[in-house]
């Protein structure tokens, strides 16, 4: 599929707001509301629209120890580890790396005492190395043309 430079603005007024009003959308791109609902099902079909979904703020929710866990586990535990990893609740993103280390954990806990648990069953896993996060600088950017 290619696309152009409006596919490229509804892309990101949706990645601002996801339940943006296709009227909304149509006047920031110059469209109507069924000409971006097109574009929209179009860019689904595509694969460049995944899903829709809420972004939950964990502080609130009693979660205030959050932050990654890079993992180098051994080939013959990583299946199982993935099924752990699914069931973990504190494991909020899982991401197959290429590197000294071929995991890498999100989290987000109650406290250091429930970071210290998990990483001690991630332990039996493989070796670890883990990052508390200060603060959310960015977690997505605009969307931009690929330049070749």
């Amino acid at each position: 599929m290619r696309m152009d430079q409006t596919d490229y603005q509804i892309l990101n007024l949706l990645q601002e707001d996801g339940r943006r009003s296709l009227r909304y959308i149509g006047k920031r791109v110059a469209l109507s509301p069924s000409a971006v609902k097109e574009r929209i099902h179009r860019l689904e079909d595509f694969g460049a629209i995944s899903g829709y979904q809420a972004q939950i703020d964990s502080s609130p929710l009693g979660y205030h120890v959050s932050g990654f866990i890079f993992a180098a586990v051994d080939s013959k535990k990583y299946v199982v580890f993935c099924d752990f990893c699914a069931q973990a609740p504190e494991i909020t993103a899982f991401y197959h790396m290429v590197g000294n280390f071929n995991v890498l954990l999100r989290f987000a806990v109650h406290d250091v005492k429930a970071l210290d648990a998990l990483v001690a069953r991630i332990k039996t896993f493989g070796d670890s190395r883990t990052s508390i996060e200060l603060q959310t600088v960015f977690e997505k950017k605009t969307i931009r043309p690929v330049t070749q």
